[in-house]
């Protein structure tokens, strides 16, 4: 039953999307009118440096803009979830949708999440509200997202579960899939490099100073580096995954499961998480690394001072995050088999005998 309901998701993904910004609304209305916890405040004077674009907006500013995006997003969702003919253009509710998908996605997270995650594999966790406000605007990015496809699929008279149309050819992102995951595998590289380098005590990009300093500050800074720098190598590896073959079948070397299918969802669900976090952590790392770089901002933090070698590897993260998200949805796309409701697909097969195999199937 509950696979059903997963597969009918068009059907009531936008109902789950007005509920979240009605939630979320609700509570910048409470912070709007003084409650604690607005969670864009921070806790020290020098955290600006990386912190989320909305950080720099008040506690009734944040309240008065998010009241009104959200009360939009609860009567634009109820408007594309009706069968009626809707009294705004389709364009403005797709914009809005992705709009605000986006916002939710590049404005308030900030390097904190993609940070707990690098942590974790070091058994260091730490969790505070900020954070949690920030995967709530993430799971009600992907609401928006899911919602605006749904609209598109229906305003173009497409399949509403899988997009196709008849007559339609393959889809852009599967054609380009295979470059844009080997941008992704690459973009981290420069990272890896510049943490390799550090761990070896090669002051890359920075000044031999400052990597004493940095290391007299963190006494298992040496370690971190070698962590960070093989996560990001792993990381791509696992990348190319998602145009080899054994990303899609186990090898037979795995115990029990070689030789068996990849669940799709095993790799779409690790891939979509780390596209989102490493994007959110990218976008704040270029923003900031342009506006020290370009004196439109200014900081005491000896960062500043080695600004190219110790933030300018991150510059790559944004391109990672987007090109890993796109190269997930070109895995998803291509290996998504037939429609079960509207039976069409790419790869269903017949038998057409020849004369040079006596059993080969052709793609119709």
């Amino acid at each position: 039953m509950s696979k059903l309901i997963f597969k009918r998701w068009p059907q009531w993904i936008g109902y789950l999307a007005v509920i979240w910004s009605l939630l979320y609304g609700s509570m910048h209305l409470y912070w709007l009118l003084g409650g604690t916890g607005y969670p864009f405040q921070l806790e020290r004077s020098d955290d600006h440096l990386f912190a989320a674009m909305l950080t720099y907006l008040s506690q009734a500013e944040g309240g008065v803009l998010f009241v009104i995006l959200c009360l939009l997003g609860v009567c634009f969702g109820l408007i594309m979830q009706s069968n009626k003919k809707a009294p705004i253009p389709h364009w403005l509710l797709i914009g809005y949708s992705w709009s605000f998908a986006i916002s939710l996605i590049l404005f308030i997270p900030d390097i904190n999440l993609i940070a707990a995650m690098a942590y974790a594999f070091l058994f260091k966790f730490a969790f505070n509200w900020q954070m949690g406000n920030q995967i709530i605007c993430i799971i009600g990015a992907l609401l928006w997202m899911l919602t605006a496809v749904a609209y598109q699929r229906k305003t173009r008279n497409a399949c509403e579960y899988c997009g196709r149309t008849e007559n339609e050819g393959t889809f852009l992102l599967v054609r380009i899939g295979k470059l844009l995951t080997i941008i992704a595998a690459l973009a981290p590289i420069p990272y890896a490099i510049t943490r390799f380098a550090w761990a070896l005590n090669i002051p890359l990009g920075v000044s031999s100073q400052f990597l004493a300093d940095f290391s007299t500050l963190n006494a298992a800074a040496r370690f971190t580096e070698w962590a960070f720098g093989f996560l990001c190598v792993g990381g791509s590896i696992l990348t190319l995954g998602l145009i080899q073959k054994w990303g899609e079948i186990f090898p037979r070397w795995f115990p029990f499961i070689g030789g068996k299918k990849v669940p799709i969802m095993l790799a779409v669900i690790p891939a979509t998480i780390v596209a989102l976090a490493v994007t959110s952590a990218g976008f704040v790392f270029t923003f900031q690394f342009f506006s020290l770089a370009l004196h439109f901002t200014t900081t005491e933090s000896i960062i500043f001072e080695q600004l190219w070698g110790a933030v300018g590897p991150m510059v790559f993260w944004g391109p990672w995050g987007v090109t890993l998200g796109l190269s997930t949805i070109a895995y998803y796309y291509r290996r998504r088999g037939r429609c079960s409701y509207c039976g069409r697909g790419e790869k269903n097969l017949i038998h057409k005998p020849t004369m040079k195999r006596q059993n080969e199937y052709v793609q119709i």
